[in-house]
């Protein structure tokens, strides 16, 4: 939100343009999950909720791409896009590790519905030994703290730690607006709850198991993603690096104006998506259409998204 000298602000106030849903609320809240086998591994993408993204949040695109764009993936360029917010559970063993935590009560009302989902599939909170965090934006560390302080009570909490140092910087957060005083609130709050809980990581740090960290700034300063292996089984997590899927792979270069760099936001997702294609990796992504796994093609200078089939287990 801020640029990268942390000196002026970069970022439209929230209200602008993202919207929340305004329809009535279901009665009941229907748990949506989808599980993929990853060699030994299984990868369980939840889904948390969604939020609308305005036009005007798009960054290095002109308007007659925009509309082309979003009607190639059959979309109505009057309409704002709708963005999933998803939450990925990995299971090795008896190891459960959460990657990100949704929106909770952070983001609106139409996120925060993590803690139903993970009930559904039988996962109490203080089950998941770890949480890997992305990045520290509202819609992926809202479900990390509720009323009671820390949601996941045994769980070490994993961050980069150039992420947590900018969002926990209180100059910085008090020379922000008011309007986004409340992102470093909640990562103090973050941080506070889960106390020497929290282990911060460099780049391309090993946490063990199969999961490592990528580097992935721009989007946030210590924007990650994470490599998930075993054996010849490999998936990357992508976190926001990609996270608008008619228009990113079409125009890599295109931003939305919470990257904090914008230039280097690009820069890392051309690289990314060039690695991922080149090597034939699968990825997973947080905003990507439910349940967001698959694969990225070559188109020219720029890509394609490739949905896995829904009852994809092969790892």
């Amino acid at each position: 939100m801020l640029t990268a000298t942390g000196a002026a602000l970069a970022l439209p106030f929230l209200g602008r343009g993202l919207a929340f849903a305004q329809e009535p609320a279901p009665t009941a809240f229907l748990p949506t999950v989808h599980t993929r086998a990853l060699g030994g591994m299984t990868v369980t993408t939840i889904a948390d909720g969604h939020f609308d993204f305005a036009q005007d949040l798009i960054v290095n695109l002109d308007n007659a791409a925009y509309q082309s764009a979003l009607r190639a993936a059959y979309l109505d360029p009057a309409q704002p896009i709708r963005v999933p917010v998803s939450v990925h559970l990995i299971r090795q063993g008896d190891q459960l590790t959460l990657v990100d935590a949704g929106g909770g009560s952070a983001f609106g009302p139409t996120t925060g519905h993590l803690a139903a989902s993970l009930e559904a599939i039988g996962v109490a909170p203080d089950q998941i030994g770890r949480v890997v965090m992305t990045h520290l934006h509202p819609d992926h560390a809202g479900g990390l703290i509720g009323d009671a302080g820390a949601v996941f009570a045994n769980a070490s909490l994993h961050v980069h730690q150039d992420e947590l140092a900018f969002w926990t910087d209180e100059e910085a957060a008090a020379a922000a607006p008011a309007d986004f005083q409340p992102f470093f609130a909640l990562a103090q709050g973050v941080r506070d709850a889960y106390g020497d809980r929290v282990q911060t990581f460099a780049d391309d740090a090993d946490l063990g198991g199969g999961v490592s960290v990528m580097a992935l700034p721009g989007h946030t300063p210590g924007h990650s993603g994470l490599r998930l292996s075993d054996g010849d089984a490999q998936m990357v997590i992508l976190g926001d690096a990609a996270a608008l899927a008619a228009l990113q792979f079409r125009h890599p270069d295109a931003g939305i104006a919470f990257d904090i760099d914008g230039a280097q936001a690009a820069t890392t997702r051309r690289n990314l998506l060039q690695m991922v294609t080149a090597d034939r990796i699968a990825v997973a992504g947080t905003h990507l259409p439910f349940p967001g796994i698959g694969h990225v093609e070559s188109r020219g200078d720029a890509f394609a998204w490739v949905p896995e089939d829904w009852f994809a287990t092969r790892a």
